[in-house]
């Protein structure tokens, strides 16, 4: 699209990301990109997969519905997503920390379960273990942090995050959009109430001493004992089961 409409890009950059432009099938054969038609008849679903670009029209009357489904081997995609975002100062249309970490404890608290085996745990055995799906969604997203922090230095104070941060408002970085569910940084010196992520923690402010402070809402320890629970390590997933419930509490009011 760039190589056959630069000037829409130059003037609109983000262009992919509107629904304004569309190509014709044969000339995105004649480059390559692989086209598949679908037929959509009454009551049949179409599934569309991440990063795969789609477009449609109505051959008559017509009343459809769209909707955006996320599934445990989505994640991965999903993180894909936000990073691609970041760069580009978008938001995203949902806390994807807060899917990835809800669809964890919801695993730690089916895993944990004293009643055996249930479909329902069975389920998620399917997705946790060594290398399956959500694991690697979570110890992929705890790398990321962990080498963000890092690189960050000593400069800044690790604080332990509210457990109602953004609770009651969206909370993003001041340079990308960035959502904070996770981490937050921040200055009491300079920058009270705004807050950036941890690539952009040192774009924030220049300020030094103890002003600047990094808000974790689990600490990187506490999140590696989280991978090994998804791993099915007893302890770990015994830890996790109440802190899962305490979430849980939390988001229904009780606590």
């Amino acid at each position: 699209m760039r190589k056959h409409l630069p000037d829409l890009f130059e003037e609109t950059p983000d262009l992919l990301h509107g629904l304004v432009t569309q190509f014709s099938p044969s000339i995105l054969k004649d480059e390559g990109v692989p086209v598949y038609r679908a037929v959509q008849r009454a009551g049949e679903y179409v599934l569309t997969f991440p990063r795969a670009y789609h477009a449609g029209f109505n051959s008559g009357f017509n009343c459809a519905e769209a909707v955006n489904v996320a599934t445990v081997d989505w994640l991965s995609h999903g993180q894909n997503a936000v990073e691609l975002l970041s760069e580009e100062n978008k938001k995203t249309s949902v806390s994807h920390d807060k899917l990835l970490l809800g669809a964890a404890y919801e695993a730690v608290r089916s895993l944990s379960g004293g009643g055996g085996e249930s479909g329902k745990s069975l389920a998620w055995r399917s997705f946790c273990g060594k290398n399956l799906a959500l694991t690697k969604a979570v110890e992929t997203r705890l790398r990321m942090e962990e080498g963000r922090i890092k690189a960050l230095g000593s400069g800044f104070n690790l604080i332990k995050m509210e457990k109602d941060f953004d609770s009651n408002c969206e909370r993003e970085c001041v340079k990308c959009c960035y959502d904070l569910h996770l981490t937050a940084s921040g200055c009491n010196k300079c920058s009270p109430g705004e807050y950036a992520c941890t690539k952009h923690a040192n774009e924030l402010c220049s300020c030094e001493g103890n002003d600047r402070f990094v808000l974790l809402r689990y600490t990187v320890d506490e999140l590696r004992s989280l991978v090994r629970a998804l791993e099915g390590e007893a302890e770990d997933l015994k830890t996790w089961a109440s802190k899962a419930m305490e979430a849980l509490d939390l988001d229904h009011g009780l606590v």
